[in-house]
């Protein structure tokens, strides 16, 4: 009596695409529920072919479409592309000899090891400002960068800010490319996007500069405008009861409207935030690799 085939593996990850940051493990789980629910191999497929093919380009659509046989139309290339992933997700995927040592190849071959030294420098700038903004607050008089640190605190402040915008952009650029470049490799093997990409870093994996950003770029806001509402109000108090004897009246609008408008800056940035961790993790899973599980030997006969 034949012994049914072991069920496919998923490759170990290291490092899994975690929410962090502004969202907590109920968040989290309600994102992971949404992507992770139960569905027939004929909707997973489905569901995959179209996230997938929404993110490859339409050259990529193009390299890959032969393999597929399907022609010019994405809706095509979707409905082959689902009857191929669908194939995997029933039959399992057959062992392919190469494949394990040809994603390894283009993974190292994808590493943007000169953006990824510029993104560290940018956030050891950062890093650098930080502490010398501490060290203002707890100077020791008669130092020489202490009696300097009150007026370099704006500059400190602001190329703080600066730096980590752009350490977020170039982490952002450096991990779009080593995606292109990845997705490149599979579209190249026929079938490869049926069996997922056996990576051993995830697509999309963020970068510490981004991380920061998006971590601590919505706390900010909100600080600021909490900061900028009750200053505006203070202001705006003193000056109907005492009267604006010295012209500040003046600034209690900006300063009520700029709170207002960081306040709702923040609450869409964590909207975009929560819808963009979705589509990572639907891309996660469109993405994952369904391969050969090793075959197990029965024991035995006693």
């Amino acid at each position: 009596m034949s012994t049914p085939a072991p069920p496919p593996r998923h490759l170990p990850r290291s490092e899994s695409v975690t929410p962090t940051g502004l969202f907590g493990g109920r968040q989290t789980a309600r994102l992971r529920a949404i992507v992770n629910a139960d569905l027939l191999p004929e909707e997973r497929a489905s569901a995959d072919a179209l996230v997938m093919t929404a993110w490859l380009s339409a050259a990529q659509r193009a390299h890959y479409a032969p393999s597929l046989r399907a022609g010019h139309h994405p809706e095509e290339f979707i409905q082959r592309l689902a009857d191929e992933r669908r194939v995997v997700l029933e039959e399992g995927a057959d062992p392919v000899a190469d494949e394990l040592d040809s994603a390894r190849q283009a993974e190292q071959d994808a590493r943007q090891l000169p953006l990824r030294l510029v993104e560290a420098a940018l956030l050891l700038v950062v890093l650098g400002c930080f502490v010398a903004t501490v060290v203002q607050s707890i100077r020791s008089e008669g130092s020489r960068l202490a009696d300097r640190l009150p007026e370099l605190a704006p500059q400190l402040l602001a190329t703080l800010v600066v730096a980590a915008l752009l350490a977020a952009i170039i982490g952002k650029v450096a991990t779009w490319r080593r995606d292109r470049i990845l997705l490149d490799w599979a579209v190249s093997r026929p079938g490869q996007l049926g069996r997922g990409l056996p990576l051993r870093r995830p697509l999309q994996g963020e970068s510490a500069g981004p991380a920061l950003v998006q971590a601590l770029g919505p706390a900010l806001l909100v600080g600021a405008g909490v900061l900028a509402i009750v200053a505006g109000a203070a202001i705006l108090l003193i000056t109907l009861m005492l009267g604006d004897e010295q012209g500040m009246g003046e600034y209690a609008p900006w300063l009520l409207g700029g709170g207002a408008v960081s306040l709702v800056a923040a609450v869409l940035a964590i909207y975009l935030r929560h819808r963009r961790l979705l589509k990572v993790m639907r891309r996660e899973r469109a993405a994952e690799w369904l391969g050969p599980a090793p075959q197990v030997e029965e024991p035995p006969a006693l």
